[in-house]
């Protein structure tokens, strides 16, 4: 695109949160030990993240949509901002962990931080009240034929962990992190964990693929298959474990 932005996949003009983890974990650390001499990579994912930001903020609720059109000739396409009208759970639960991991690879750009902070407020007030978790469509709770999602509730719950547990928030804020993120977390073992009786696990509730190939619609979004031990929900669910595990040993430790 004329802006600098990556295309998404085969899409000219198309940029999505999606890409972002994809994207700029594998960037940063393939430079840091294959071509540390390389000064432009940075400002190269600095730019990616500023992009979707700047084109995919949505002002009322403090969360960004799933993507947006450069050119604004998308049928969902903001006219003035060429935003997508939808706000995801998966697509920006891939946008905030890619924003912790560029900060733990070392990214050194301070507004970064800035706005893990106040995405992590917004993903915080949008969790669900009663299960702690995200809607698959997360800006209309309770709506007709919207659900709890497992895949981007584990993502957030992922991200929110792995925040505390590196320091990248204020004391205040890491522990309401802490506390959303417990809460979703024994939510998901709860209601999409399955337990077999040859003592392995299963996961469910993780919706398939949503594209912007489509009519980016609430009703495309709620009416996409959800899947049994899809990869985007049982990965997503380990790494959620994993970050659980490793913040309840570190506050262990410093009670020591």
């Amino acid at each position: 695109m004329r802006s600098g932005g990556y295309w998404y996949f085969e899409y000219p003009n198309w940029s999505y949160l999606d890409g972002m983890y994809s994207l700029i974990p594998f960037l940063l650390s393939y430079t840091a030990h294959f071509d540390p001499k390389n000064e432009t990579v940075t400002d190269d994912v600095i730019h990616q993240l500023d992009l979707l930001w700047t084109h995919c903020y949505q002002n009322e609720s403090g969360l960004l949509v799933h993507g947006y059109d450069a050119s604004k000739t998308a049928s969902w396409a903001n006219p003035v901002t060429g935003a997508s009208p939808i706000v995801w759970d998966r697509s920006l639960g891939w946008y905030i962990m890619a924003l912790v991991d560029s900060l733990e690879l070392s990214l050194p750009f301070p507004p970064t931080l800035r706005r893990l902070i106040q995405l992590a407020e917004s993903v915080i007030s949008a969790a669900d009240p009663k299960t702690g978790c995200w809607w698959q469509v997360m800006t209309l709770p309770n709506k007709q034929g919207n659900y709890i999602e497992s895949s981007g509730s584990a993502m957030f719950t992922t991200a929110l962990f792995k925040a505390a547990r590196l320091g990248y928030m204020p004391k205040n804020l890491a522990a309401e992190a802490r506390k959303a993120a417990g809460r979703c977390y024994n939510h998901l073992v709860d209601a999409f964990v399955v337990k077999n009786e040859n003592g392995t696990l299963d996961y469910n509730g993780t919706v398939s693929i949503c594209s912007l190939n489509s009519s980016a619609s609430y009703e495309y979004y709620v009416s996409q298959p959800l899947l049994y031990n899809s990869v985007h929900g049982t990965a997503a669910f380990v790494h959620a474990s994993l970050e659980q595990e490793m913040l309840d040993n570190a506050e262990t430790s410093s009670q020591r």
